[in-house]
């Protein structure tokens, strides 16, 4: 190893050091918070506001750093925060778990590889803050959504919580193969803009790795099959249109890969 790659390790172990830290005193405030909430000593607006700040601040840092398995519960409790509105017993209990879980990574609880996606599941699942579908039935099924624009993923978020499935949203098909290769989705829905990438480099790319191959993939778009956009999609991928037929492809779509 050269003096440079020796320094540039050193200089990496200490930056994940002083997160580490700062994850610890963030999650022992976050514990107090939560039991003064609990004992209604702070106000729910109040709570929540800091709930959603302390929570947005520590994804941001985790994402810089080669922390997978921080990063994926900091994204996750930032997901279950971003639309949640009021602060009842239930969702204390549900930020609780995630706030433990913290806890634990922080003090380096290790948590095997194999083991992540089944760690990642046990998390609460997200709140659709502007949904009211009645009473549903959550199921043991997670979907990906690859979508930079959030009004579009918004769309597919409500019709896959109506149908009781958990998502999970990333914005860039880098973070979203590494959160594939983590976490083992049931399903992944990409838009076809992706930035550098396009879905279809991001559908050729998990089909090409042992590990994703399996993974059933849907790519959502205005094309349909046979447009020269889609030249080299894999022919197992699903295509779901937008548009009037976005209810039927869905639905279509999960029937042939069993997402039910």
């Amino acid at each position: 190893m050269s003096v440079v790659d020796s320094a540039d390790n050193e200089n990496e172990r200490r930056v994940i050091g002083e997160f580490l830290d700062e994850l610890r005193d963030t999650a022992s405030s976050l514990q107090v918070l939560l039991g003064n909430l609990r004992s209604k000593s702070v106000a729910p607006d109040e709570g929540l506001a800091t709930l959603k700040r302390d929570a947005s601040s520590l994804r941001s840092n985790a994402q810089a750093l080669n922390v997978p398995l921080i990063k994926l519960v900091t994204h996750r409790l930032d997901e279950y925060l971003a639309d949640l509105k009021v602060l009842g017993a239930g969702e204390l209990d549900e930020i609780q778990v995630f706030v433990d879980r913290i806890d634990k990574l922080a003090d380096g609880d290790p948590v095997a590889h194999a083991d992540m996606p089944a760690m990642v599941r046990a998390l609460p699942a997200r709140r659709t803050g502007d949904i009211d579908f009645g009473p549903i039935v959550q199921k043991n099924v997670e979907v990906l959504l690859v979508v930079p624009e959030k009004a579009m993923s918004r769309i597919v978020e409500r019709e896959l919580a109506a149908c009781g499935y958990r998502t999970s949203t990333v914005r860039s098909p880098f973070e979203a193969i590494e959160t594939v290769v983590h976490t083992r989705p049931d399903m992944v829905i990409a838009s076809m803009e992706l930035g550098v990438l396009s879905g279809v480099d991001l559908g050729c790319a998990l089909a090409a790795m042992p590990a994703t191959q399996g993974i059933p993939y849907a790519l959502f778009t205005s094309y349909s099959w046979g447009h020269a956009k889609l030249a080299g999609l894999p022919p197992r991928a699903s295509v779901i249109r937008k548009g009037p037929q976005f209810g039927d492809d869905l639905a279509e779509t999960l029937a042939r890969f069993g997402i039910t």
